[in-house]
Parts: structure tokens; sequence; C-alpha cells
């Protein structure tokens, strides 16, 4: 409706857009136009066009046609993932969450905030419990923020549901901030926890404080 109330020149747009859309989703994997190839795999390389590389992350803008992007350290699967949502903006939502956290990563890892996003709002339905801390760990590392602040406030809920062995994969730094966060007494927490790394880290900060208070 808001099309033809804008006249013919906004609906030829439209519809030229959305040929457009469908023509670059029938180009994936093609080589007709294809000027850059992307290795998926050790054995799997697609066919790629910078244009619509480019036209998705201003991270491949600088590359040369000819060039072969490698992208097998990815993870099983995601490289053919990534292509597919670049050229049709599909993402499938069957995916198990070991595999949409590996997406989601690659995601930030090349500058795809617009998949990166999608990503999320797919994981924040996936969050429990069970999972929180290792999906907030990976959430942080790779500034996925929704989903970190969506852990964030479960792992606060069910704080004294967790025990030392949830929080065994966490980097000292990341753990010491979350107790920092989440508790009163941070150094009771690492104790509890048996994490001497926070400890240390605690003992540094507390020795700085002091040092300056002199």
């Amino acid at each position: 409706v808001a099309v033809a109330a804008a006249g013919p020149d906004a609906a030829g747009s439209s519809s030229f857009a959305a040929c457009l859309l469908a023509f670059v989703g029938q180009l994936y994997n093609k080589s007709e136009y294809s000027n850059i190839k992307v290795r998926v795999s050790d054995e799997t390389l697609l066919c790629a066009h910078k244009l619509v590389l480019s036209s998705r992350s201003q991270h491949w803008c600088s590359i040369n046609e000819g060039d072969t992007l490698d992208w097998s350290d990815l993870g099983v699967g995601v490289g053919e993932a990534v292509m597919q949502w670049v050229y049709s903006g599909d993402l499938c939502q069957q995916h198990d969450t070991d595999f949409m956290m590996m997406l989601m990563t690659a995601a930030a890892t090349l500058q795809l905030s617009h998949l990166l996003h999608r990503c999320e709002e797919i994981m924040v339905g996936r969050v429990t419990v069970k999972n929180c801390v290792k999906l907030y760990t990976t959430a942080d590392d790779i500034s996925a923020n929704t989903l970190r602040d969506h852990c964030s406030a479960l792992i606060s809920a069910h704080w004294d549901d967790f025990t030392s062995e949830d929080f065994s994969h966490m980097s000292g730094p990341l753990l010491y901030a979350m107790f920092k966060n989440k508790t009163s007494r941070p150094l009771h927490a690492a104790v509890r926890h048996k994490r001497e790394d926070v400890v240390f880290l605690y003992l540094i900060e507390f020795r700085s404080k002091e040092a300056k208070s002199h």
C-alpha cells in the first residue's frame, strides 16, 4: 500500500531491489561473475564475488580479484553457513547451540555485525542456568553484549546455585571481574571456588590501593 501511494517510481525501485536480492542469492557458489574464492575446509573451495562480500562488511573491501580467503579454521560447516547468510540473508535456526556459538564467533571475527546480532537473538532464547556461565564467557570474548548481559542477569538470579566447576573454564581476570560485580566479598568467593589466580589478582589490587593511600 505504501509503495502504491508513493507512486510508480517507488514501486519500480522496490521491484528492482527484490530482483537484485534474488539475483545475488542465485550467485551462491556459482562460477559466473566470480572473482575470488573462499576455502571453507581443506577439501572445499567455494566461488565468491568481491562485490557481494564487501557489501556485507568493509572487512573485505581491500581484497583483490583472484584472492582466496581461508575460512577453514572457523569450524565444520561454519564457513558454508556464513556464505549462505552473506548471499541470502537466511540463517537456519535448527543448528545446535555449539554450532551457533561457533557461527557467532565467526561473525565477530569477520566483522559481520548483522549476522552477530541475529545469532545473539537466537541464542538468547537458548540460555539456561546450566549453560549461562559458558555462554557469558564466549559472549564477553567477542563483545556480543546483548547475549552477555542476558547471561549476566541469569547468573545474578541464580548466583548461589553455581559450583566451582561452573567457573573452571573462566580466565582469572574475567572471573575476578564477575566476583566483584556479583558479590560484596570477591576474596571470599575466590577462596570458596578454589581459584588461587583470582586470589592473587585480589591481593595485587589490594596492595596497589594500599600503596596509593600512603
